[in-house]
This record gives C-alpha cells, structure tokens and sequence, in this order.
C-alpha cells in the first residue's frame, strides 16, 4: 500500500512539474533497467512507440485514419471506373484547376485560421474567426477577380474559370469549419464528414460522366459538390454557434486580433508556401534531371506513397493541433523527443512494409510500362515517411507566436534541394532522390525540434491566473 501511494504521489508531483508519466520510469518500469544507464534510449523509445498505438491520441487517430481510409478507397474506385468513361484530357484540365484552387485554399485567410485554435479563450478564438470571415469575404472577391483573368488567358477556359469561385469558396468555409471542429475535438464529426465528402462526390462524378455534361465540367463540379458537403455536414454539427458568431462585431476587436496574430501572414503564409513547394520538389526536379521514363516511374511511385502520406496526415494532424494547443486554464502538453523518434519507428516501419510489397512485386510488372518501378521505391518511400510525420509537427508550430524559424527551415530545405540540381557536378537521378530523402528527414527533426522548443516556452510561460474574456465566443 505505501509502494502504491508514493507512486501515486510521484504521478502527481511530476504532473505539477510539466513532466510526464514516462519520466516516472526512471525509478520504476517494467523492464526493472534504470533509465540513466545504457538501456535509456531504447526503453523511451520502446514506452513511446506503445504509448503512441494504444493511447487516447493513437485512439482518436486510428479512428479518424479508418474512415479516411475508406473514403479515400472509394474515391480511388470511382475515379478508376470514371477513368474508362472520361476522355484523357480532361485529366490535365482538371490538375490545372486544382493547381489554382490549392494555392486560393491556402492564402484565403492569410493563414489567421490557426489562431483559432491557438487561441487561449473561447472568446479569443470567436474574434479570430470574425477575423477570417472579414480578410476572407475581401480575398474572396480578389481572386474571383483573379479567376476571370485566368479565364482569358491559354491556362483555362472561361467557363472552367468561373467556377473558380465556387470552390473557393466550399473549400473556404470547409477549413473554417474543420479548424473550429478541431479546437473543439470534434474527431467523430470530421471522420463523419470525410465520409459524406467520399459519398457525394463519387456519386456526382458517375452520375455526371454518364450524362452529356462535358468531362472537365464532370471533375470541377463533383469537387464543389464534395467540399461543399463536408462543410455543410461541419456547420450543421456546429450550428449552435451560429448565432452568438452574429454578436461582438467591432473593429476595435478585429484590429487588435489582427496585431496580436500578425506573425502568422508575415511568415506562417511564406512558410506554408515553402513547405508545400518542398513536398512538390521531386515531381518537379526529376524531370529535369532524368529521363522521361524514370521520372514517370517516380511520379507514379509518389503518388502511391501520397495515399497513404495524404490518410496519415489527415488523421494526425487535428489530434495534433488539439492537444498541444495553449489554453488559458491549463498547460499546454511539450512534444518531448522520444515522441519524435517513436512516430519515426511506427510510420517507418509502415512505409517499409508497403515499400517491401512493391518491390516483391516488381517481376510481375516486368515487360510492362510499370518495369523497374522498384528502382525509385525505396527513395519515394523515404520522401514520404518524412513528409506525412512533417506535416502535423509544422501545422502544430502556428500554435505559437514565434515564426520565423518555421519560415526558415522550409525556406532552407528548398534552397537546399535546389542547391542539389544546381551545384552538384553532373547531379545522378538516384543521387537527387536520395539527397531530397535525407533533406525531407532533416526538415521533419528540425521541425520536431522547434515544436518541442516552443511547446517547451508555452508551458513555462503558462500561469493560472484566469484570463478575462474581452469578446465573445461564437
């Protein structure tokens, strides 16, 4: 009895001090080894790879990643049939479209969306999203403006064009919704909603392609269509605060929001920018650097690792973003290394596998155009493990005021990976992947460790003194 009540007391003495339990391990663990011996790396590593798969977070993003899984699946189904029915063009139409859309998606709101969930108060976190509805209703005609220029010119025709608008704005309001379901913890309501995406725009895309709807039309459509039912799906499940989101406009609020978050257009924007040009590196470099052949089996072998980098992300990074956020009446969780290295063993150990089955598979693929495909699998794989862990880690560093380091670690791993083409003598094709491999490993510790840095300064900042509302919340 008295062993378990000093443990007892331990747990709680070192919750009080911002440690976690495993730092307990260094008097008592399971393996009987002190953790300031030899054994250390190996047993933290070991307790963080088991904490991660069967605790809560692991819970809640296993849970989230099984019904993206599926509606990913059906999705990848739809577009396969779709694929036999559609003329191959359309394809190239659509990439451009999405190109477009992609780049709105992330500038609409000049990246203030992540102060809602960093936000300490309710109250603070209703006057950011005031501030994203103001700087994104005037961004939003900025660019519907942009969009008819876009129409008059040879990268798309008018009538794709003025669509434009339309998925700005479904997608607009999906990522409002998302961010607020995220702040909440909402996770059952975000799978739920990637599901109702994964029903309506497969059906609308069958249902189009079979009709006499022009194909291009078919995939611009059937994408409004999907954004737009997960957003309506989030607001719906939200649509209590709908009404107070009415109440405490005033200018004075809405400027003083904007001050208090300025770092996040300043630099989080410029970063994000970075990082998704990083991520986009390979298919862009190899066709410069290899033959046509091998770059086609690079980007095929990317895009089958982006299913699975695409369901990882998507799972990981709302639990992310909900547990490390600050909070005024509570201290903020520290990304501590050991999670760092235990995500690196369990996602890597995933990539490897399924890199494993295409390589086993490759003398199937032989005298087809898939041959040799194994040849750039390992490297993509590589690419792609780093990615899917860099993708919640730097989304979680716009939790914290500081920027500037974000923007410049993406900022010098593209330089980095241009340096590579541009400096090196005769640069080889496997060289390049493999340099991109390790220069996507060093970008993702890098993050790791400015999370684990600025995680490190919330939680020393962090008092209980309540915090006065000056707003309030939606």
């Amino acid at each position: 009895m008295n062993q378990v009540r000093d443990r007892s007391n331990l747990t709680c003495a070192a919750r009080a001090e911002g440690r976690s339990d495993e730092g307990l391990e260094e008097r008592d663990n399971r393996y009987g080894l002190p953790l300031s011996g030899l054994w250390a790396p190996l047993i933290l590593l070991r307790l963080a790879a088991g904490r991660i798969i069967t605790g809560k977070p692991g819970r809640d993003a296993l849970f989230l990643a099984a019904r993206l899984i599926g509606a990913r699946a059906m999705s990848i189904l739809t577009l396969i049939v779709a694929a036999w029915l559609v003329d191959i063009e359309a394809f190239a139409e659509f990439g451009v479209y999405q190109t477009f859309a992609s780049l709105a998606w992330i500038a609409l709101f000049l990246r203030y969306e992540a102060a809602i969930v960093a936000a300490q108060t309710d109250e603070d976190a209703g006057q950011a999203l005031r501030l994203c509805l103001v700087v994104g209703g005037a961004l939003w005609i900025v660019f519907s403006v942009v969009a008819v220029g876009v129409g008059t010119s040879d990268l798309m025709r008018m009538q794709v064009a003025l669509l434009l608008p339309l998925s700005n704005l479904a997608r607009g309001i999906l990522r409002l919704a998302f961010v607020v379901t995220t702040r909440i913890g909402d996770f059952k309501g975000l799978g739920r909603g990637s599901l109702v995406q994964a029903l309506l725009q497969p059906t609308t895309l069958l249902i189009l392609v079979l009709s006499p709807v022009e194909d291009t039309f078919c995939f611009v459509i059937a994408d409004i269509v999907g954004h737009g039912g997960w957003a309506a799906y989030l607001v719906w499940r939200r649509r209590q605060h709908l009404r107070p989101l009415m109440q405490g406009w005033a200018k004075a609020a809405l400027t003083d929001t904007a001050r208090q978050w300025k770092n996040l257009p300043i630099y989080n924007l410029p970063a994000s920018f970075l990082g998704l040009a990083f991520v986009l590196s390979p298919l862009l470099i190899m066709p410069i650097v290899a033959d046509d052949v091998l770059a086609g089996h690079m980007a095929l072998a990317y895009r089958i690792f982006d299913v699975p980098t695409q369901i990882i992300t998507g799972a990981s990074t709302p639990i992310f973003l909900n547990r490390l956020r600050p909070s005024a009446d509570r201290a903020n969780p520290i990304f501590h290394r050991h999670v760092m290295l235990g995500l690196i063993v369990v996602l890597g150990a995933a990539y490897a596998a399924m890199a494993g089955l295409l390589i086993l598979a490759d003398p199937l693929l032989n005298g087809t155009g898939l041959g040799n495909l194994a040849e750039v699998v390992p490297y993509v794989a590589l690419f792609q493990l780093f990615v899917a862990l860099a993708a919640p880690v730097g989304d979680s560093c716009a939790l914290f005021p500081q920027q500037k380091r974000l923007m410049a670690i993406h900022g010098l791993a593209v330089l980095a990976g241009l340096a590579v083409v541009v400096l090196a003598p005769g640069p080889t094709p496997y060289g390049v992947l493999l340099s991109l491999a390790l220069l996507s490993g060093l970008r993702t510790l890098a993050l790791g460790e400015l999370l684990h840095k600025l995680s490190s300064i919330s939680r020393r900042a962090f008092t209980k003194a309540p915090i006065s509302p000056a707003y309030p919340a939606p």
